[in-house]
């Protein structure tokens, strides 16, 4: 199979456009994030711990969810096209969140957020269309300049989605957001061209296939450093707004807690852009075992933090090195296979990092109701610190810089 984006002159127009496109989305998405939990306990009338709980249930099922359609997406990625992947998971997303904007309960919104999770998945099928467009020795710098987008989305929408819930309230919130989503897909309908060619049918992944490349030696150690990525830091997300809410109870939680992710994700935007240049002088592996260890220490920070200002510096400095992990750990996957399975390779990624998505908030919502709020980013650090000796241990020396080659059994 061909696919004649990897040599049109064209792959940097699309690899713009995807840019500008997941920058919104990403932005529409955690518009709502920083408040999540604070909607959750006054929709339930709950207690700050319960509110915890549910929060965690409600970021679980929406991974629980994606974890399981994801390869399935990816499949028909490879057969429909990634183009129609992006559109179904920005549409699809958007449809869900204004319809959270009507929850009357908590268990209706969980619901939503499994079909959210069925539904969703942008990163993944962005992904896996700017590796399939763009030419092998440019996708490290493509995967950077995509997660710089990623990550630039991420740290304008908390800070505006903070002071817009204290100053709308949520559900209007949620309608922007929804909004916002509907504008990044809009990008992708009319600004992005692929021109894509079928598999043929004798060549199409199967379901069987899809395990077997999953299970294989270049693959399933990529698959569960993403699983350990996700898992670690999603551990936290439920409890933030409700940490920063307890340290000042007489504050604005949603809008303080925006500041403090707005940070995070300006710092980790400027670190995905220096890692995408790296990537041309540094060895992916050495990048991802120093930025997970660098990580591991600045999670271990907020347990000591004993007001607002110091959660949100100590929130800030993780997103020093979480460019790093990202740029190298989506350049591996897509270098761990050929062009014609970008999108089955993806798919498991989203898949793995999905499942990480719903078992970390589920534990760091029970752990924080149980234990303490503290105590959860110590947790995250240990699954930090785990994973760089994963990466340590598993992953070859100079993987992703050897010539394309397809793993055994993938076929």
């Amino acid at each position: 199979m061909t696919f004649s984006e990897a040599t049109s002159n064209n792959w940097q127009k699309n690899l713009y456009a995807i840019f500008v496109a997941e920058l919104l989305v990403m932005a529409g998405f955690s518009f709502v994030f920083p408040f999540m939990p604070l909607y959750i306990e006054k929709l339930g009338n709950y207690s700050s711990s319960q509110a915890a709980f549910w929060a965690g249930i409600a970021e679980g099922t929406c991974g629980i969810a994606m974890f399981l359609s994801a390869p399935l997406w990816g499949l028909l990625a490879d057969r429909t096209g990634r183009k129609p992947m992006v559109l179904r998971a920005i549409f699809g997303s958007a449809a869900v969140v204004a319809l959270i904007a009507i929850s009357p309960n908590v268990p209706f919104l969980v619901i939503m957020r499994f079909f959210q999770g069925v539904l969703s998945g942008t990163v993944a099928a962005a992904s896996a269309l700017v590796a399939a467009m763009t030419p092998r020795e440019k996708r490290p710098f493509a995967m950077g300049l995509l997660m710089t987008g990623i990550y630039i989305g991420n740290s304008c929408g908390p800070l505006m989605g903070g002071l817009a819930a204290d100053k709308f309230g949520y559900e209007a919130t949620f309608f922007i957001a929804a909004a916002a989503l509907a504008a990044g897909g809009f990008v992708v309908l009319f600004l992005v061209k692929e021109k894509f060619e079928p598999v043929k049918s004798s060549e199409r992944s199967s379901i069987g296939s899809m395990l077997r490349l999953a299970g294989s030696k270049e693959v399933l150690p990529l698959l569960i450093i993403q699983f350990a990525l996700n898992a670690g830091p999603s551990m936290v997300g439920p409890i933030i707004p409700l940490f920063i809410q307890q340290l000042n109870p007489l504050g604005q939680a949603a809008t303080e807690a925006g500041i403090a992710f707005t940070i995070a994700g300006i710092i980790a935007a400027l670190s995905a852009v220096v890692a995408g240049r790296l990537t041309t002088r540094v060895p992916l592996k050495p990048m991802l075992v120093f930025s997970c260890l660098g990580t591991c220490l600045a999670y271990l920070a907020p347990m000591t933090a004993g007001n607002v200002t110091q959660l949100t510096v100590y929130i800030a400095l993780r997103g020093l090195l979480n460019g790093g992990i990202l740029t190298a750990g989506y350049a591996l996957l897509s270098l761990s296979v050929s062009p014609a399975q970008q999108g089955v390779v993806f798919g498991l990624g989203q898949s793995a990092t999905s499942l990480g998505g719903g078992v970390g908030p589920t534990i760091g919502g029970a752990l924080g109701s149980s234990l303490g709020f503290k105590n959860v980013f110590g947790f995250t650090a240990g699954m930090y610190l785990f994973t760089t000796l994963l990466v340590i241990k598993v992953i070859p020396k100079h993987a992703g810089e050897t010539t394309e080659t397809t793993p055994k059994g993938s076929g």
